[in-house]
């Protein structure tokens, strides 16, 4: 509810004296910069991620959420996943974080920015996460020497990766343009560490009931490779120019070849950033739709490294 931080919003006048009233300064600020990105996750998309990561073979493990939230990925991981997990949470919001240290108090919450954490490279079994979106960037003088775009989530993205284990797992939330971004910089530095092993693209509409916002969404799940490793298949570092009803767009090479995992109609109605723009219209249950991409991924890929401490 960003409308709720403007003070010149009649409508909401109530509401943000409320808020202003509730919070410290340094809360108010922290929780009105968070609100670009606080797009929390619905049920049925983490559901289907964890389906995801429990085909691919993951059962439990060492575990990080970069961009927590109050921990709604812990609060519906599966119960025999958490229980054999050791999970690290972290959260630059100051409020959102200490709402996820009372509901996950046997878990290490960090409420602090990602770029101020200090977590061991190759590590984690597993990342999950609903990464921020936008284009400006983190300052983290350990990244800042990579020829990256300076966005957020290409640093969330970047970061996380080296913090995986070989062997190990990412699972992001992201917006379309990760993987269809005329710039390949990203996926060059993601495809020379890890493998993507599959990519489910959901509808503008999959965001729209509980953060109220109409997004082409993808689902991006990664493995960690060894140093030694080459690259399964790096044409999805690439995309291919298209055009529907005259207007062009550019699709990566995974979907191009996997149609099937886009769970919706394409169509060049989209208003995101200018006026028709490449969107992916609802066409079903989305549900359904999750279980049945699912269904298509690889299985028992992952192989249980370290047991979690």
């Amino acid at each position: 509810m960003p409308q709720v931080f403007d003070e010149y919003n009649a409508k909401f006048e109530k509401k943000f004296e409320e808020l202003k009233n509730l919070l410290t300064p340094e809360e108010y600020e922290s929780a009105r910069a968070s609100t670009p990105n606080a797009h929390y996750t619905s049920i049925e998309v983490i559901n289907s991620i964890y389906s995801a990561l429990q085909r691919l073979g993951f059962d439990a493990g060492r575990i990080l959420e970069p961009a927590a939230g109050v921990g709604n990925f812990v609060g519906l991981m599966p119960r025999d996943i958490l229980n054999e997990s050791r999970v690290t949470l972290v959260e630059l919001d100051s409020v959102s974080g200490r709402i996820a240290k009372r509901l996950y108090p046997m878990e290490d919450v960090r409420v602090q920015g990602y770029e101020t954490v200090k977590i061991p490279d190759n590590y984690f079994d597993l990342a999950v996460s609903n990464v921020p979106f936008g284009n400006f960037p983190v300052h983290d003088p350990a990244y800042a020497k990579l020829v990256l775009p300076r966005s957020i989530h290409n640093y969330f993205f970047a970061k996380t990766v080296d913090k995986i284990r070989p062997g190990g797992l990412m699972a992001f939330i992201t917006s379309r343009y990760t993987l269809d971004g005329e710039d390949t910089r990203l996926r060059q530095y993601l495809s020379d560490r890890a493998d993507l092993v599959g990519a489910l693209r959901l509808p503008n509409t999959a965001f729209k009931k509980n953060a109220g916002t109409e997004v082409v969404t993808d689902i991006i799940l990664l493995q960690r490779r060894e140093d030694w490793q080459k690259p399964k298949d790096p044409s999805w570092i690439e995309t291919t120019d298209r055009t529907l009803k005259g207007e062009p767009y550019s699709l990566n090479n995974y979907f191009v070849q996997h149609p099937d995992m886009m769970l919706g109609k394409p169509s060049m109605e989209g208003t995101m950033y200018r006026a028709n723009e490449f969107t992916l219209k609802p066409t079903g249950d989305l549900p359904q739709q999750l279980a049945e991409a699912v269904s298509k991924l690889a299985s028992g890929i992952y192989k249980t490294g370290v047991p979690a401490e």
